[in-house]
This record gives structure tokens, sequence and C-alpha cells, in this order.
């Protein structure tokens, strides 16, 4: 299979794995809001926090390095694998040993069981990352699709199950290390028939092959990163409390998740794909760019008409007792746009081996990101959610471009800023008679529908006249046609 009909291929099992996993995700919270209160949902964003942090130092950012360099000998890979399971047995016993403290931190003796039952996740995960590495090298997105869709459904059913028979925030807890236990297993299943780890450990070969040098600035970006998009979960938890912890999280969780779902469609594939074109300029601005256009055309209508019906979005979505959420969630729909605008930009940086510069510019923000939220933090919930909004929708108009597109493909500004300015405004623009419409309609029902319809319809009317090759590309899920020779 060539390259180009392997990116068309993972394009589409990746958004289908996407979709899915996101659909399933945001069913499991629906059912879930009807059974826990806003303190569990509190509790577990903290949970999950601390184990994704945990995460980037068990994978240590050996698992882009695989995909980033193109020949990795076998004994390379065996040291690598045994690397992984030690890290994460490592932080399995961090874990334990530090969940008491962290539950004084937040007074919380419940948060100490969580994690102390979450942290098991690291007794598992390690032994299919690696697997899952080379399966993105060789852009096998069909098998990690697959595995995603079995994973998250089977953690849907747990947790409902669970919650039902009123085992509160762990109905949670549990369906987490289901997922990640039959995750492992499928992609271990997947990927052993072409590669067994053999039992050896070579320090001074991947020392000397630049594994670590890589993996560093990998981890360092990742780790800075990770707090940077989860300083509001810490902050809040301890300024404002569980409860209104876990009303922002839902807040937050029902507005990435078209994010979730569009973004990954096209950045898991980039990353691999930006790296095989690496060293011609022309074709990489050109890719780059159409990634951009397409992300920025998919998000942006999505989150302008979140924000138009967001009190009946959170109200169908979670209930009538969630409704004090739907302020939030508008403010971080725009938050979250941004933050799409910018995302191909670690595709891009990590293709062109400068981890080091996403680590510099995470860095940067590692800095603003805590004062931003203790300065919003003083007009409550929505002047945090306010405060970010400002703040990543700064870092895309200019700072994105001049340090990291110019100096890597050689875009210049207008190009970069119409790919997501004239999406953007086309979705603005569109809104306008939905809105007008939705206030006067009395039926909640019939004004929701309606707007939706409408809406839709003015977006891709308009699109169709501004963008007519980008609608074209869409129908065909080639979003590298244009690009001469790929």
């Amino acid at each position: 299979m060539t390259k180009k009909k392997k990116v068309i291929k993972g394009t589409k099992w990746t958004t289908l794995g996407a979709i899915v996993t996101s659909v399933v995700q945001l069913l499991q919270i629906t059912i879930l809001t009807r059974f826990l209160n806003k303190d569990d949902f509190g509790l577990m964003a903290l949970a999950l926090f601390i184990i994704g942090f945990s995460r980037i130092f068990v994978d240590m950012g050996l698992s882009n390095t695989i995909i980033f360099k193109q020949n990795v000998h076998k004994s390379q890979l065996s040291s690598l694998f045994w690397l992984n399971v030690f890290f994460g047995i490592l932080i399995y016993f961090i874990l334990i040993i530090s969940a008491p403290f962290i539950g004084i931190f937040y007074e919380s003796n419940e948060l100490t069981s969580v994690i102390i039952v979450i942290a098991t996740t690291f007794l598992v995960i390690p032994w299919g990352q690696q697997y899952e590495a080379l399966l993105k090298k060789e852009l096998n997105f069909k098998a990690l699709a697959i595995r995603d869709i079995i994973g998250k459904v089977t953690g849907l059913i747990t947790a409902v199950i669970l919650a039902y028979l009123n085992y509160g925030v762990f109905s949670l807890v549990i369906a987490s290390l289901t997922t990640a236990v039959i995750s492992t297993f499928l992609v271990i299943l997947y990927g052993i028939r072409e590669y067994k780890p053999q039992f050896m450990f070579s320090y001074k070969s991947l020392k000397d092959q630049g594994f670590f040098s890589f993996g560093f600035y990998q981890v360092g970006e990742k780790l800075i990163n990770y707090f940077n998009g989860n300083f509001d979960t810490i902050l809040i938890g301890k300024l404002l409390g569980m409860e209104a912890l876990g009303l922002y999280n839902i807040a937050k969780s029902l507005a990435i998740k078209p994010f979730q779902i569009l973004n990954p469609v096209l950045t898991k594939v980039a990353f691999p794909f930006f790296a095989s074109i690496k060293g011609e300029p022309v074709r990489l601005k050109n890719a780059y760019i159409k990634v951009v256009i397409l992300l920025t055309s998919a998000n942006a209508p999505v989150y302008i008409l979140s924000i138009i019906l967001s009190e009946p979005i959170i109200s169908f979505a979670f209930g009538a007792q969630w409704i004090e959420a739907a302020p939030i969630f508008e403010i971080l729909c725009i938050m979250i746009l941004s933050v799409s605008v910018g995302n191909p930009v670690g595709s891009l940086q990590l293709a062109k081996g400068r981890a080091d510069w996403g680590f510099y510019w995470n860095l940067g923000l590692f800095f603003l990101m805590p004062a931003t939220i203790w300065l919003g933090s003083s007009f409550g919930l929505l002047g945090i959610a306010i405060s970010l909004a400002i703040l990543r929708t700064s870092t895309i108009i200019y700072p994105i471009w001049y340090l990291f597109l110019k100096p890597l493909c050689d875009i210049n500004y207008t190009e970069y800023f119409q790919s997501f300015a004239i999406p953007i405004g086309i979705s603005l623009i569109s809104g306008i008679i939905p809105l007008f419409l939705y206030s006067f309609i009395s039926n909640l029902f019939l004004a929701t529908i309606s707007t939706a319809i409408i809406y839709t319809l003015i977006y891709l009317m308009i699109s169709r006249k501004l963008n007519l090759a980008l609608i074209h590309e869409v129908k065909e899920l080639n979003i590298f046609r244009k690009i001469k020779g790929v």
C-alpha cells in the first residue's frame, strides 16, 4: 500500500475511532451524572490528572522517538520496552506512597483511596506502549481505532453497572482500570505478531543513538503542557473545593469533546506524515496549511453553535440540575477552539526534530497559567474560564506563527492567518440569523432543532461559496490531495 493510501486509510479509521470513543465517553458522563454528585466528579478529575501526569514519566518520550527515527534495531526496541515496564512499576510505588499526602493537601481521605486503586493502571499500560508506537509508525490506525472502541465500550458498561450498584466515584475508577486492561491486551495482541521483545537491555545503544536526548525534551514538553492544560483542575480543587471542581469539570468535559473527536483525526496521522516529508519544505508547508484549514473548518461551526445552544445542550446531556455549568461551557468553547487552531504545531515540531521548541514554549505558558487562573479565581469559576480563554486566544494570533511556523516551514503570516480566520469568520456570520430565531421561538425543543438546522445550512452555503476546494477535500477524506506528488 502506498504512503498516500495509508494516510487516507489512517484518517478514516482515526475518524471512526475518535467519534465512537468520544461518543461513548460523553454517554458515560451523561448517564453517570444521574447517579453521582458533583463532588464525585471533582474527585475523579483530580485522580485522572494525577494518572495522566504520571503516564508521561512511564513513556519518557520514547514512543515518539521510535516514530521519529527511521531505523530502530530490535535490540533497541527491547531495551526501550523494558525501560517502559520499569518506569511503570516505579511510578506505581511512588503514587502509593504519595497518595496520603495528596489527600491531606486537598483535605479528602476519599481522594487518597481513589489514587491508590487507580495507580494499578501503571502495572498494566507500560506493556502495550511500544506496540502502540510501532502501529502508529506503520500508520496502522485501524488496529488502534478498534482497540480504542472496544476499550471505551467495556469501560462504559463497567461504569454504568457499578454506578447503578451504588459504588459512587469508584464506578469511574474501576471503569478506567478496565479500559486500560482491555486496551493494553488488544494492542499487544496486534503488535506481538510482528515483534516480540527480547529479555535484554543496552543503555549505551540508546544513549549513543540519541533516544534519551529526544525523549528528554518530549518529557519536558509533555509534562509542562500537561500542567498547562490542567492547572485549572489543580487550583480549582484547592481554591474553590470539590463541588466547584466537579461543576467545572463537567463543563470542560463536554466542551472538549468536539476537539477530542476532530483534532486526532488529522494530528495523529499528521506527525508520521510530516516526518516523512520533513525534507521537502513546499510540501510540508502546504500540508500544514491544509491541516489547519480542515481542523478549523470542522471545529469552529461546532463550537459557535454550541455557544448558541449551551443551555439546552447542558440540560439534555446532564439534566437541569447542571444548568449552572452553561456559562462556563460557553467560555470554555472559545478557549478550546483557540487551542485547536494551534494544536498541529506540536506535530510539526516533532516532525522537524525540534521537540525542544515545544518544551520552551510550554515552559513560558507554565508561568503564565497559574497566575492567570489565580487572577480569574477572584470572580469564581466564570472568571477562571474567561481569563484562560483570553490567554489561549492571544497566543494563536501571532506568537505561534512568528516563533514556530515561519522558521519551521516558511509559512507567511497571511497564509497562516487566513487558514483559521476565514473558517471562524464564516462560523460567526452563520450564527447571526439562528441566534435571532432562537431568541424568539418559545418552544425549547423546536428552537433548538430549528437553530441547529438553519445554522448548518447557512454555514455550508457560505463555505461552498468561499471554500469550494475544502468541501471537496472533506468529502474525499484526502487532506493532502492538492499537494503535488503526495
